[in-house]
C-alpha cells in the first residue's frame, strides 16, 4: 500500500488512478501532434472518467460522514470539514456532497453515471432539482418510474437540454410548486435607482418571467454589434435600457398612467389546451382561457382572452389544471408559472399560431419572400432553436432560411421550406452554398409514459423526454454531397 505526501496510506486502486493520471498529463502535452480521432477519443474517454471518479468521489464522502469522525475537527459541518481538507472551498465542497447524497438515494441514477448513461454535467442537474424539489417531486424522482425517465432524457439530451427538460417535468408533476416559487420571487422583487455625481447606479431583482421580458427588450435594442463596435456586453446592455428609456418617453401614448401591453409568445401543446379547455368547462378556469386549434393540431398560443373569477368570487387555480400535463412554456420551452399565464391571457396582446398535425400552418407559397411573424414564429416553435445539430442558439436568437433558397431554387416561402438558424450558422449555410434536408420525427419506441412531450434534439433549447417522438431534426451537405452537419446525438464514450 503507497503512502501520500502526509504519510497516510494510499488504497492501491487509488494509487494507480493517481500515477496513471500523472503520466496522461505528460502525454497530453503532446496532443497537438495527435490525430483528430485520437484527441476526440481521449477527450470522450476524460468525460466518461470525470463521471466515474464522481461516483466514486460520492462514495466515499457518504462513508466519510457516516463515520462521523469529522465531527470532532471543530468545523461546524461536513460541508465545513471537507471545504477545509480537500481545500476545494465551501461552495465546491458542498457541491460535491450534494452528488454525494443523489448518487446514494437514487440507485438507477446512480449505476447510469457508472454505465455511462449520465455524464457529470447530467447529474448535477438532477442533485440541483433534489435538493430544491418540493415533496411530490421529490416522492417522484425517487420512484423508479421517475429515475428511469430522468435516466432516459439524459441518454438523448445535452446537459444544458437536459437542465430545461427536468425543469418542464418537475412542472407537470408540481406546477403548484411553480407558482409558489414564481410568487415567492414577485415577493422579493426589487430595483434601486441612486442618482449620484458620480453616475446613476441602478441594482434590483426581477422574477424570472419578468426577467425574461426584459431580456427581450434589451436584445431588441442592442443588436449584433458592428465590426467596429468596442463597446462591452455590459455596456451594450446599459445603452440598451437607455434605448429603451428613449423610445418610451418618445411614444405619444406615454403620458401618466398610460401602459403598453408587451408582445409574448406562450407555447401550448395540445394536451394541456384539453386540460385547460376541460377545467373551464367544469368550471374550474373562468371564462375560455384558450380556443380550439382543431382535434389535431398541437398550437402556440394566441389571442386576446380573460380568464374571469370563478364561482363565489374567489380565482380558481389555473396549477390544479395542468398537473400531469406539459407545462406552458415561452419559446424557449422555459415552463410559465400558472399565475402568468393566466396574467398573459387576460392582459396581453398575443398573436395566436395553429399548427397542425405536422407542425405545419398556412402556407404563403411564392407570394412574399419574406416570411411574416406568424410564419417565423410557427417556424421557432416547431425548432426550439438552432437547427445545426449540436448548436443550441435559443430560438429568440434565430434567423428563417429558406431550405431551398428563394433564389438559387426558386424555394416557396413556406413553413415547410423553412429552418431556424443563429446567424453564426445561417452565414456558414451560405459560405458554404449547403443544402438542407429534414429528417421527420422517428416513432415512439415502448417508452416510459407520463413525461413531459416536446423535441429531444441535442444541443436544441427545446428539450423533452425520449418518452415522445423526437422532432424534426437537419442534415447540412455540400454540394458534392458531404455531409458537414450530421443528424444524432454525438456518440459517447465507451
Amino acid at each position: 500500500m503507497e503512502r501520500a505526501e502526509d504519510g497516510r496510506a494510499v488504497l492501491p486502486d487509488v494509487d494507480a488512478l493517481v500515477r496513471s493520471a500523472e503520466r496522461l498529463v505528460a502525454t497530453a502535452r503532446t496532443a497537438a501532434g495527435w490525430t483528430e480521432p485520437e484527441r476526440r477519443a481521449a477527450l470522450g474517454a476524460l468525460e466518461r472518467t470525470v463521471a466515474l471518479v464522481t461516483a466514486a468521489r460520492s462514495h466515499l464522502l457518504v462513508a466519510e460522514r457516516a463515520a462521523n469522525g469529522w465531527s470532532g475537527s471543530g468545523d461546524r459541518s461536513f460541508e465545513s470539514w471537507h471545504a477545509r481538507t480537500s481545500h476545494t472551498g465551501v461552495r465546491a465542497a458542498s457541491h460535491q456532497v450534494r452528488q454525494a447524497d443523489t448518487l446514494a438515494s437514487l440507485p438507477r441514477v446512480a449505476q447510469a453515471v457508472v454505465t455511462g448513461g449520465m455524464s457529470a454535467p447530467h447529474l448535477d442537474v438532477v442533485a440541483r432539482a433534489t435538493s430544491t424539489a418540493s415533496d411530490a417531486v421529490a416522492s417522484r424522482i425517487r420512484s423508479d418510474e421517475g429515475q428511469a425517465q430522468l435516466v432516459a432524457m439524459a441518454e438523448q439530451l445535452d446537459a444544458d437540454a437536459y437542465g430545461k427538460a427536468v425543469a418542464r417535468w418537475a412542472a407537470q408533476v408540481d406546477p403548484g410548486r411553480l407558482e409558489r416559487t414564481h410568487q415567492q420571487q414577485r415577493a422579493e422583487r426589487f430595483l434601486h435607482v441612486t442618482d449620484s455625481p458620480g453616475g446613476t447606479h441602478v441594482k434590483g431583482l426581477l422574477d424570472r418571467v419578468a426577467g425574461h421580458r426584459l431580456l427581450l427588450a434589451l436584445e431588441a435594442a442592442s443588436p449584433r454589434p458592428a465590426a467596429d463596435d468596442e463597446r462591452s456586453s455590459d455596456q451594450r446592455r446599459a445603452d440598451a435600457l437607455v434605448a429603451i428609456a428613449d423610445t418610451v418617453l418618445g411614444l405619444p401614448e406615454t403620458t401618466p398612467g398610460a401602459a403598453v401591453r408587451p408582445h409574448v409568445s406562450v407555447v401550448l401543446r395540445e394536451d394541456t389546451w384539453i386540460a385547460l379547455r376541460a377545467a373551464r368547462a367544469s368550471g374550474g378556469v373562468g371564462n375560455d382561457p384558450v380556443r380550439s386549434a382543431g382535434q389535431n393540431g398541437s398550437s402556440s398560443s394566441v389571442g386576446r382572452h380573460v380568464v374571469e373569477r370563478g364561482r363565489g368570487g374567489h380565482r380558481p387555480s389555473i396549477a390544479d389544471a395542468l398537473r400531469g400535463v406539459e407545462p406552458p412554456t415561452d419559446e424557449d420551452g422555459t415552463p410559465l408559472p400558472a399565475s402568468e399565464v393566466a396574467r398573459i391571457l387576460c392582459d396581453c396582446e398575443l398573436t395566436r399560431v395553429v399548427v397542425d398535425a405536422h407542425d405545419v400552418p398556412v402556407d404563403l407559397g411564392r407570394t412574399a419572400r419574406l416570411y411574416s411573424g406568424a410564419q417565423r414564429r410557427a417556424v421557432l416553435v416547431r425548432d426550439g432553436g438552432c437547427g445545426w445539430p449540436g448548436c443550441g442558439a435559443r430560438a429568440r436568437w434565430c434567423e428563417v432560411h429558406h431550405i431551398a433558397w428563394w433564389d438559387r431554387d426558386d424555394g416557396p416561402t413556406s413553413v415547410d421550406n423553412a429552418v431556424a438558424l443563429c446567424s453564426f450558422h445561417h452565414h456558414e449555410v451560405h459560405r458554404q452554398d449547403l443544402t438542407i434536408a429534414r429528417r421527420p420525427p422517428r416513432p415512439p419506441d415502448g417508452a416510459a409514459r407520463g413525461t413531459p412531450r416536446g423535441t429531444p434534439r441535442r444541443g436544441s433549447t427545446r428539450a423533452s423526454d425520449p418518452s415522445a417522438p423526437p422532432g424534426h431534426s437537419y442534415v447540412f451537405s455540400r454540394a458534392d454531397g458531404r455531409v458537414v452537419a450530421p443528424v444524432g446525438p454525438s456518440p459517447r464514450p465507451g
